[in-house]
């Protein structure tokens, strides 16, 4: 709450919904964007142990490969902004996303990385699976 994120949600795992169809779905939940899971690339996979009030999560990071040209309209979790690549780094972002995350989607080359992160140490601690 209160971070600048990308939008997403959690996989329905009771229905074994995969990644693809998961971003298929919050994308039109979040932002009204009808798509189809080739639609989408896989670009990363991270987890998170005990990230802060949370737990431990795993995230599958997926690119959008169609051009968005129109803000999403706003809804319950909140309101949507283009962020220029070159500002992302300076975004309210949480910690492990700045340190971490955005480092492989802005500099991996499309590359398909892994990467496991240690909230319980500080500063964070990442270990580097594939890349």
């Amino acid at each position: 709450m209160g971070f600048l994120s990308p939008p997403g949600g959690k996989l329905k795992t009771d229905i074994a919904e995969s990644p693809f169809l998961c971003a298929v779905r919050e994308a039109y939940e979040e932002c009204g964007i009808v798509s189809k899971t080739n639609d989408w690339s896989l670009l990363g996979i991270v987890t998170e142990k005990n990230y802060p009030n949370i737990g431990n999560i795993m995230m599958f990071l997926l690119m959008y490969n169609k051009s968005v040209d129109k803000l999403p309209a706003d809804f319950s979790e909140g309101s949507f902004v283009f962020v220029p690549q070159s500002e992302i780094m300076k975004a309210h972002i949480p910690d492990s996303d700045k340190l971490y995350i955005w480092n492989f989607v802005l500099n991996g080359n499309g590359n398909l990385f892994s990467i496991s992160i240690d909230c319980d140490t500080t500063p964070f601690r990442c270990v580097t699976e594939t890349n």
